[in-house]
């Protein structure tokens, strides 16, 4: 069921792009406390998994993470996506790995609200591992990258 005001679901890649490699909180603030207002708003979500794997690390980004609302729960719907994914695209997470894989839960998430996806990742070529980009085509998902993103929300810094 979609909703009626658009938003976007964040995977764990884009939030490693923007807090580790790109835009720092400390050095942008500005683009945080407009991630922060998305947040707030309900514009900005993402699955539980997301948070899983920030929590891997142990940081400042994960610490940040926790203190979050955007992380949500699996629905009956979601889950009825996440095991459409996982059965038409079983190489889109690794069954063997042992630590959380959110690019699934990620799509579903996004299936299920009609909402646009952002992600980091680039699409998987020939290989067979799908990733999110490969997914979001498959499905007619919007998928931006962080600076797509900024582009469409007509963010300058």
């Amino acid at each position: 069921m979609e909703d009626l005001f658009p938003g976007y679901v964040i995977d764990t890649s884009a939030f490693i792009d923007l807090w580790r490699r790109r835009y720092p909180r400390d050095v942008f603030p500005t683009i945080w406390q407009r991630i922060d207002e998305l947040i707030n708003s309900g514009e900005l979500i993402a699955p539980d998994e997301v948070l899983g794997e920030l929590k891997i690390q142990r940081d400042d980004l994960a610490d940040w993470a926790k203190k979050q609302s955007l992380f949500k729960s699996l629905d009956a719907e979601q889950i009825s996506y996440v095991q459409k994914i996982i059965g038409q695209f079983p190489n889109s997470f690794d069954p063997q790995k042992t630590t959380p894989d959110a690019d699934p839960f990620v799509v579903a998430l996004a299936l299920s609200k009609g909402w646009k996806v952002i992600t980091s990742e680039s699409p998987g070529g020939t290989s067979p591992r799908k990733k999110i980009p490969d997914l979001c085509v498959h499905y007619k998902i919007p998928c931006l990258s962080v600076l797509e993103f900024f582009r469409e929300k007509q963010w300058t810094f």
